[in-house]
């Protein structure tokens, strides 16, 4: 499996962040090609004192680099690409990840 994990940093409005990811950028993301599984989640620390680093993690799943790089060029990536910047006031960090089963 490969992992593009987008990592949202804190918004401006956290409201209107959810609102906006839920109801505009969630229907986008569904769209990107050989798309295998999407997630998000809001990160807590485990650290005492110390806060996550990010708002909101999403997570893109693909079943192969293959799927991955014609995902990367495909219409509806730029078009969910594009879209980041009406929401992500907190900006984003985005990273590329081949996953492996360790057990």
């Amino acid at each position: 499996m490969f992992r593009i994990s987008v990592c949202y940093g804190q918004p401006d409005d956290p409201e209107t962040f959810d609102a906006y990811y839920a109801a505009a950028h969630t229907p986008l993301t569904l769209k990107i090609p050989g798309l295998a599984g999407f997630t998000t989640g809001k990160p807590r620390s485990l650290m005492p004192g110390q806060d996550a680093p990010y708002y909101m993690i999403a997570s893109l799943m693909f079943n192969s680099a293959e799927d991955l790089r014609r995902a990367l060029k495909s219409p509806e990536m730029a078009a969910a690409s594009a879209d980041v910047v009406r929401f992500a006031t907190g900006g984003v960090t985005l990273y590329s990840t081949e996953e492996i089963q360790r057990n």
